[in-house]
């Protein structure tokens, strides 16, 4: 019964130009919101160094043989507390990517992304970019030579030598490495 009252409002409101207008423009409004339209698009390919770039769209390089099962994660504020990964993509058969980001603000805030490869539990390649405003006038390459990723991340690689730096020594069942 209440959404019979609701329509019957709405139909009656909705006769004047001035709602249709701000209608049109909270649906419009809302379609930019960030709402998982932000996507680049690339290609992983194998190559003789690791590297993840934004490229132009028609880099020669995009059309090398493709290799499947590359991860790329984005993550957003990545040099601060309140980093975390929003979006991440695997690459097809062929080597294709596609990394739809659905945060807001993607492409027209001035801020830092940093983009990951890893393919087989191993770091490959990671970097930071200011990602354009328009995701269709670049491609992601990601170029990765097979078997020479790092396995773990870097900050556990970090942290490792500086345990092993000092004299102390701290078992490996240690709550620490848990």
């Amino acid at each position: 019964m209440r959404t019979i009252f609701f329509l019957r409002a709405l139909r009656r409101s909705s006769s004047s130009s001035s709602t249709l207008i701000t209608l049109a423009a909270v649906l419009i409004m809302s379609g930019l919101g960030g709402c998982g339209g932000y996507v680049l698009k690339g290609k992983a390919v194998v190559g003789s160094y690791n590297s993840i770039e934004l490229v132009d769209k028609d880099d020669p390089r995009l059309k090398d043989r493709g290799t499947p099962g590359v991860r790329v994660e984005a993550i957003r504020d990545p040099d601060s507390l309140g980093r975390k990964t929003v979006a991440a993509a695997n690459s097809g058969g062929n080597g294709d990517l596609r990394l739809a980001i659905s945060e807001f603000g993607v492409g027209f805030l001035e801020e830092e992304w940093e983009l990951n490869a890893k393919m087989a539990g191993a770091s490959y390649a990671a970097n930071i970019f200011s990602l354009p405003f328009d995701a269709d006038s670049v491609r992601l390459l990601v170029v990765v030579e097979p078997g020479s990723g790092r396995n773990g991340t870097s900050l556990n690689n970090e942290a490792q030598r500086e345990l092993d730096s000092f004299d102390i020594h701290i078992p490996k069942d240690s709550a620490i490495y848990r």
